[in-house]
């Protein structure tokens, strides 16, 4: 990728989340900036673009991409040839290339931390970007928007860009996941556990590019990975990278040794295992730090931000303050409002280890409260894929509200897996809270909904005060705690 002599570069697919700041990134860097995508922009990509000015089509046609006059056309993953704009870059084989390519030239001479694993990358690179910028007015780019900023990106004159790293493919004819085009310095990694079955056939072919992505590491590089993940840590074990680790359960150069939860913050002592306590006459010291962050998951995405930051030399004061102010990132456990008693809470958790993290979070912060789970199946090939642990993930709710699959970039085919074989294997598994209990005439706790209207008219029946009410979904019905605050 060399931009010499690149003025003006051409998005087509400028709508997504990570296209639109990429956009913003690169008319920051003194680009002429433009794009087109398929529909309406909504936000935040819809602010990002008015915001910097940047102009786009609505629809594509190869004209647009003839008369954009760019050096650099960057393509959507999820734009093919059938894309009239895709295919004449194509059949002109002009210069092109994805957000992730585009971004690491961009930011060649800064130090590039990519933050990647299965679950937490958007909370811990944002926590890990709010603290550096305001540490070091660094920049950052996240895959979701942080509420501090009501954005998802950031630039500044500081040493370090942090990117979310995702493994999801870079563009539509090549599979390469994103995270290898960033080309980290230092490599976060939070967890992994088998995930994109569209993609990758099996475990060990996702693991496989993970594996990858520590072999390109620099010499001099730097690893912080989460030594309570075995897979993980035996990867990180086969490298000869400088690594800290951290974790709660096992031993870790920064390890939680105390932790609790109240209704309004985590508060976490961690060992550092680099301190030297020399009162104690012991190897190590701890640290206090607080969190408004609930839950165990948002435990380890702090201890990931630490290690980091602390492996950088950065003081335990300065980090603790920034980690106290940081809100969090939109659909990540975010409290829409409280309507006639009843709490509603914004969830983007698709994969069975989120869901049922996200509900035991939810648990701690509202012990005795009837919690609501809504959840929309995210695909057909990772529902069927991780369906026994899916079965496994809502122990923590007392109500569970099971939608139809919500297909994406997936087509029905017979044969397929159902919303109701779903329903059927979470009733296996499923034993309810110890406080819990079923309702009022005994009929089952696990029910299928065919529409959001329905899942909507059944929480306004039944929802009373005090209850917690957790909508997870991706697809259609991503709005409905927003929508159930205007009825209830």
């Amino acid at each position: 990728m060399d931009l010499e002599g690149v003025k003006k570069i051409y998005f087509v697919g400028i709508g997504g989340i990570g296209m639109s700041a990429a956009a913003g990134i690169a008319r920051e860097a003194g680009f002429e900036v433009a794009g087109s995508d398929s529909k309406e922009i909504y936000a935040p990509a819809k602010d990002v673009l008015k915001n910097f000015d940047i102009r786009y089509h609505a629809g594509y046609s190869e004209e647009q991409a003839k008369n954009s006059k760019a050096g650099v056309f960057v393509l959507s993953s999820g734009e093919d040839l059938h894309n009239p704009e895709v295919k004449y870059v194509y059949e002109n084989n002009l210069p092109h290339c994805s957000f992730a390519e585009l971004l690491c030239e961009i930011t060649k001479e800064k130090l590039r931390i990519v933050v990647t694993g299965t679950h937490g990358k958007s909370t811990t690179t944002g926590l890990l970007g709010h603290v550096l910028k305001n540490i070091d007015d660094s920049s950052f780019m996240a895959g979701a928007v942080l509420k501090n900023y009501n954005s998802n990106f950031y630039t500044g004159d500081g040493h370090y860009f942090v990117f979310e790293g995702d493994e999801y493919k870079a563009e539509w004819d090549d599979p390469t996941p994103k995270f290898h085009f960033y080309k980290p310095d230092i490599l976060v990694l939070t967890n992994m556990e088998y995930d994109h079955p569209d993609l990758f056939a099996s475990f060990e072919d996702y693991k496989s590019e993970f594996a990858r992505l520590i072999e390109d590491l620099p010499s001099d590089g730097l690893i912080v990975y989460n030594a309570d993940d075995p897979e993980l840590a035996k990867l990180v074990h086969e490298s000869n990278v400088s690594s800290v680790s951290f974790g709660i359960d096992n031993e870790a150069d920064y390890r939680a040794e105390q932790i609790k939860f109240d209704a309004d913050y985590t508060n976490i002592e961690v060992m550092n295992k680099f301190s030297n306590n020399i009162t104690s006459k012991l190897l190590g010291q701890t640290e206090q730090y607080k969190t408004q962050l609930p839950g165990k998951i948002n435990v380890y995405n702090v201890l990931a931000v630490i290690a980091t930051l602390r492996a950088l030399g950065f003081s335990q004061e300065q980090i603790a303050l920034e980690i106290l102010s940081y809100q969090g990132v939109k659909r990540r456990f975010e409290i829409i409002g409280k309507k006639n008693g009843v709490t509603l809470v914004d969830d983007y958790a698709h994969h069975p280890s989120e869901v049922k993290l996200t509900l035991e979070a939810a648990r701690l912060k509202y012990p005795d409260s009837k919690i609501w789970a809504v959840f929309e199946p995210h695909t057909f090939s990772r529902t069927e894929a991780t369906l026994q642990d899916l079965a496994k993930s809502f122990n923590s709710a007392d109500e569970v509200l099971i939608s139809k699959i919500y297909p994406a970039r997936e087509k029905f085919k017979e044969g397929m897996i159902t919303s109701e074989k779903v329903v059927e294997e979470i009733k296996k598994e499923y034993s309810p809270p110890a406080r819990g209990g079923e309702r009022d005439g005994g009929s089952d706790i696990v029910r299928l909904v065919d529409s959001k209207q329905q899942a909507m008219d059944i929480i306004k029946s039944e929802a009373k005060e005090g209850d917690v009410v957790i909508v997870m979904a991706v697809g259609d019905f991503n709005r409905l705690s927003y929508e159930l605050k205007e009825v209830l």
